[in-house]
C-alpha cells in the first residue's frame, strides 16, 4: 500500500466572528432552503478540544499516516497546534470550494470538495473531529491487499427502498444515507439501501473521488449541494464515494457490530472483539472502553448533551489520551 493521508474538518464554534456570519446567512438562507434543523444547533459547531485528543490516538495507535490535512475557515486555526510540523498542513476552505460557496457551514458540502485538497495522496481517511483510534490499527484495517476500500457497514433494518419514502425517516443525517443510496440506485440500478456508513473514519481512493464528482448524472447535484450554506433535507451524505466505489469494484462491505446505547452517544464502534450480540448498555465512557474494546470509537456532541456529560467526556479523553502528541505546542 501506498501512503494514506488524514483528513480532518474543524471549527471553533465560539469564535464571535464566526457566530456573527453564522447568524447572518442563517437569516437569508432560511427564508431560500429548507435548512435541517439538526444542522443549527449549537453542538454541530462546539469545540471540546476533540480534534487535540484525536490526534494523540492517530500518532499513537496509527504513527504510519503519511500527511495530516485540517480543513478550516474564516482563518481558524488551533491555539495549541504546532502548524510547523512536517505532517501538519491547515487548508482554508476557500483553497478547495468555489467561491461563490462561501462562506459556508455546511460539512457535507465541504466534504464533496476535499479531491481538491492541494498535495492530498490517492489514498486517504477522512475523519470527524469526534473519531478517535482506540487500539494500534494498520493500513490493511482500510485497505485490502488489491487497494480497495474496506467500508465498514452496519444495516438500515427498517428500509427496504426508498423514493416518498424518504420523507418518513425522522433522522436528517439518515436521509442524506438514503439519498446517496437513491441516486446511486437511480443511475446503476443496484439497491444498497439496507447499509449506512459505521460512521466513523473511512477510506477513501481520491480519483474515485473526482471521477464520481464528475459524473454528467451527479454533477448537478454536487453542484447544488456545494452552494447550499448550511444541511438541507434532500443532501447527499458522503457515503456517495463508497456506494460508487462498490459499484466500480474499488470498495468491499464489511459488517461492523456498534451499538447507540449509552449516555455519551460513544457509539459506531468498529469491528469489535468481545462484545455480546444483545445492545450494550454502558453508564459511562470508561465502562464502554472496557466493555467493547474498539478499534475506533466516536463521541458525538449532540443538543441533548449536558455540560455534565461533557465534562465527563473531556476527562475521559484526557485519562485515555495524557500524553500531549507532537503535534501540539
Amino acid at each position: 500500500m501506498k501512503k494514506i493521508d488524514l483528513v480532518y474538518m474543524w471549527v471553533d464554534g465560539s469564535d464571535k466572528n464566526w457566530q456573527g456570519e453564522k447568524n447572518k446567512w442563517l437569516g437569508i438562507t432560511e427564508k431560500a432552503i429548507n435548512v435541517c434543523e439538526d444542522s443549527v444547533v449549537d453542538a454541530r459547531w462546539r469545540d471540546n478540544d476533540e480534534l487535540k485528543f484525536a490526534l494523540r490516538s492517530a500518532e499513537k495507535y496509527a504513527p504510519w499516516i503519511n500527511h495530516i490535512f485540517i480543513v478550516t475557515g474564516f482563518g481558524q486555526i488551533p491555539k495549541w497546534l504546532n502548524t510547523n510540523h512536517k505532517k501538519i498542513t491547515i487548508v482554508p476552505q476557500e483553497q478547495i470550494m468555489p467561491e461563490d460557496s462561501l462562506p459556508t457551514f455546511n460539512s457535507v458540502a465541504i466534504e464533496m470538495c476535499l479531491m481538491n485538497i492541494p498535495g492530498l495522496s490517492e489514498y486517504f481517511l477522512l475523519s470527524n473531529d469526534d473519531m478517535f483510534f482506540n487500539r494500534p490499527v494498520g493500513p490493511d484495517f482500510f485497505y485490502d491487499k488489491r487497494g480497495r476500500a474496506i467500508i465498514w457497514h452496519s444495516e438500515n433494518k427498517k428500509i427496504s427502498g426508498v423514493g416518498t419514502g424518504i420523507n418518513l425517516v425522522e433522522s436528517d443525517y439518515r436521509k442524506t444515507i438514503l439519498m446517496a443510496a437513491y441516486k446511486i440506485h437511480q443511475i446503476f440500478g443496484k439497491k444498497f439501501y439496507k447499509f449506512a456508513p459505521a460512521h466513523n473514519i473511512d477510506p477513501y481512493i481520491k480519483s474515485s473521488m473526482i471521477q464520481c464528482r464528475n459524473h454528467p448524472l451527479l454533477t448537478r447535484d454536487f453542484d447544488a449541494q456545494i452552494r447550499n450554506k448550511f444541511r438541507t433535507n434532500w443532501e447527499m451524505q458522503r457515503w456517495i464515494f463508497n456506494l460508487f466505489d462498490l459499484v466500480h469494484g474499488r470498495a468491499v462491505l464489511r459488517r461492523a457490530r456498534h451499538f447507540k446505547k449509552t449516555k455519551h452517544f460513544i457509539y459506531n464502534f468498529t469491528h469489535y472483539t468481545n462484545c455480546k450480540k444483545s445492545p450494550l448498555y454502558c453508564e459511562n465512557a470508561l465502562q464502554a472502553m472496557k466493555q467493547t474494546n474498539p478499534y475506533l470509537f466516536c463521541i458525538n456532541d449532540t443538543k441533548e448533551t449536558t455540560d455534565e456529560v461533557r465534562k465527563q467526556n473531556y476527562e475521559f479523553l484526557l485519562k485515555k489520551f495524557p500524553k500531549k502528541s507532537s503535534f501540539e505546542i
